[in-house]
């Protein structure tokens, strides 16, 4: 049984491995994953900004934005501890009691959708 694993995903990429929490609660696998969920593809946004000439218009925001997702309920309902965190504050005390649990666990942590990554390096 694995005990030490950690994950993150985005908004946008937990989508792509929501049945891997059912798969890790039906097979016991101990793994905290933390999603920052700041309801979009954000990531995206300054290359939909250019295809618009710099201002969003029509549907365009329906590209990259998501409507609201409780992903702590999601996992839940697959058989693992679901936890959401929603001020900065919280996230010690959620990441302790993510690895202090016995089983997988999945933290929804909610962040700002304005917020831009660092860029990478290259």
């Amino acid at each position: 049984m694995c005990r030490d694993a950690r994950l993150g995903a985005s908004r946008g990429g937990i989508g792509y491995h929501l049945a891997e929490l059912e798969t890790a609660a039906r097979a016991e696998i101990n793994v905290v994953v933390v999603v920052n969920d700041n309801g979009s593809y954000q990531q995206v946004r300054p290359g939909i900004d250019a295809a618009y000439g710099g201002t969003q218009r029509g549907f365009a925001g329906e590209m990259w934005r998501f409507r609201p997702v409780d992903y702590a309920q999601v996992a839940e309902e697959m058989g693992c501890l679901g936890i959401r965190v929603e001020r900065p504050e919280s996230m010690g005390p959620a990441l302790a009691r993510a690895f202090a649990a016995d089983r997988p666990v999945l933290i929804d942590s909610v962040t700002d959708v304005e917020a831009f990554p660092m860029p990478s390096w290259g």
